[in-house]
């Protein structure tokens, strides 16, 4: 015997609420997931109509599907949870990161403001007006060699406030 179309329709008046209410207990109480999964559901019975052993319970072989879809819509949901997550850990959100950096440059002027006067000069110099060494040594009226030792022990100097500093 073969599932019709009339047969059919009987067959989900008669156990679409059953089924949408299984999802919606297995869902938690979702109701628009109820829906979409029970009208999933009756899509998939459709289709597989030819496949039905109408010596067995339409109930039996409705109820084996319906499961089947939610461990598979669960399954979905640990894939997106999990994306998710990895996400969040990856990616800083703006509040966050924006937060991060005003720490980090915080931590720098303190760094730079406890530089001697000749090292901080052609630090800010170097880095906060982008002055090549050249320049530099032209402004401060020192050999371009003087500019890079002061500006390594600078450089020296920030990068150890910053480490001893880091976790506090």
């Amino acid at each position: 015997m073969r599932l019709t179309a009339d047969t059919f329709r009987n067959l989900y008046l008669e156990h679409g609420p059953r089924a949408q209410g299984f999802f919606l207990r297995m869902t938690g109480y979702d109701l628009e997931l109820a829906r979409d999964l029970t009208q999933d559901l009756f899509m998939r019975l459709w289709s597989a109509r030819d496949n039905y052993d109408t010596k067995r319970p339409f109930r039996t072989w409705m109820f084996a599907i319906a499961y089947n879809m939610l461990k598979n819509e669960y399954r979905r949901q640990m894939t997106v949870m999990e994306y998710v997550e990895s996400v969040e850990k990856e990616e800083p959100t703006v509040e966050t990161d924006h937060l991060e950096k005003q720490q980090r440059d915080q931590m720098l002027s303190e760094a730079i403001g406890r530089l001697p006067e000749t090292q901080k000069v052609v630090f800010l110099l170097r880095y906060e007006e982008e002055m090549p060494l050249s320049e530099i040594a032209r402004v401060c009226n020192i050999p371009e060699g003087t500019v890079k030792s002061r500006l390594f022990s600078a450089l020296t100097a920030v990068r150890e406030y910053c480490k001893i500093n880091e976790n506090q």
